[in-house]
């Protein structure tokens, strides 16, 4: 009973300290090494770093992890494991030292302590008798947030979990010669399915993407039951997406005010005089709770002076209460309006700055679409004045749709 109880404690105040955003491991992770004024917190290792970068870098194309590690040992990159000293002296064999394991790649991919946070606990033990752990999977571990400086940005990290959680990463190239850059972004505008790339080796074009066209998955498999086909030529999809990028990176680098205020002026956001007016607004209703205050501290007074009678109090209480209650909800929708306009204005302007840098792009990647695109949704075409129209709709990332492409 003494040992358990102390074994009680001990996880408590491990868990405590955890939760300060300590950093409670022996050695510092990968990339990382523990602060020399305090041990429990970690700092940039400027060595081993740049390759935390590299293999972030390299997942972002949605390649797999034996890509990964295969590219690493044709670069010469050392293993983390040889980068203690102990390992130096014991071996000088270069086929070890190049050798990156896809688990510890793996690893890397996945711990958060990239985007600058601490998990609390991994694989915390069942009992104090046991050596077994329990593993708790990623989407269902505590994280606590901003502990120390990021290798990683959050909004990049989180980009590469969902190209590895819900894209999972192809190995090596596809049979059919199609590199499919859109896969997991494009889907079908009324199913959502995914939209499935079909390269038709029957069409006597000399490029592969004339042959690829895109359906709805949910067709593929249930025919008109499930849904319409919704095909669209794979190269307009690419001629689409690109000229877009290429739209608004152009103007992003020419004026980027005038593209953010363009783009929050699509999304309703309240600028300038409607900001004032928003704050005038909120001065208000803040300097008549104030009064209201005032006024029934005076009511009760009177009261208790006998000035005015019970039936009176009551009567004058209760309507300050309700006018009281109804400022209070509407101070509360203020200042949650002026800061969701506020982060989406901060987004608009993260989004301008990241696609500025491609203005100057002549073709796609799955780089580029995974950094700068949520998600494409193809309507069916329909047929206006004797003529198909096919609507393409594409969801930035930060912002959302900025408007239908035909």
């Amino acid at each position: 009973m003494y040992a358990k109880d102390t074994s009680r404690k001990i996880k408590s105040a491990l868990r405590a300290r955890k939760m300060q955003g300590k950093y409670m491991a022996t050695t510092a992770p990968f990339g990382y090494q523990k602060d020399e004024k305090d041990h429990n917190h970690l700092v940039i290792d400027e060595v081993t770093a740049p390759i935390v970068e590299l293999i972030f870098s390299i997942a972002e194309e949605g390649v797999g992890l034996h890509t990964i590690c295969n590219r690493l040992r044709k670069a010469k990159v050392i293993k983390p494991s040889f980068y203690k000293k102990e390992m130096f002296e014991r071996y000088t064999d270069e086929e070890k030292m190049y050798d990156w394991d896809t688990a510890y790649v793996s690893k890397i991919l996945h711990d958060p302590v990239y985007a600058g946070n601490l998990t609390v606990a991994e694989r915390p033990t069942k009992t104090m008798r046991s050596k077994k752990r329990q593993y708790i999977p990623y989407a269902e571990r505590e994280v606590i947030y901003g502990t120390h400086e990021p290798i990683i940005e959050q909004s990049r990290w989180n980009t590469v979990q969902k190209i590895l959680e819900s894209r999972p990463p192809v190995i090596g190239e596809s049979s059919s010669g199609y590199d499919n850059i859109f896969r997991g972004v494009i889907k079908c505008a009324d199913c959502g399915s995914a939209m499935l790339a079909k390269v038709e080796q029957k069409r006597k074009r000399n490029n592969v993407l004339d042959k690829t066209f895109y359906c709805c998955t949910k067709y593929r498999k249930f025919g008109k039951e499930g849904c319409s086909s919704h095909t669209i030529e794979a190269r307009t999809v690419h001629e689409v997406v690109l000229a877009d990028i290429q739209k608004h990176a152009g103007q992003a680098l020419a004026d980027r005010k005038a593209m953010v205020t363009e783009i929050a002026e699509r999304l309703n956001l309240q600028l300038s005089a409607d900001k004032e007016q928003q704050k005038k607004e909120l001065r208000q209703c803040k300097q008549r709770v104030s009064e209201i205050e005032n006024l029934y501290a005076k009511l009760y007074e009177d009261l208790t002076r006998e000035l005015i009678t019970e039936k009176r109090f009551q009567m004058l209480s209760a309507r300050f209460d309700s006018e009281q209650e109804e400022l209070t909800a509407k101070i509360k929708e203020l200042e949650k309006s002026a800061i969701a306009d506020k982060e989406q204005l901060s987004s608009i302007e993260h989004f301008a700055e990241q696609i500025s840098g491609y203005a100057g792009i002549t073709e796609l990647n799955f780089k580029i679409i995974n950094q700068l695109i949520e998600k494409i949704l193809v309507s069916e075409p329909v047929e206006v004045d004797g003529q198909k129209i096919q609507r393409l709709t594409i969801h930035y990332k930060f912002i959302g749709a900025l408007e239908t492409l035909e």
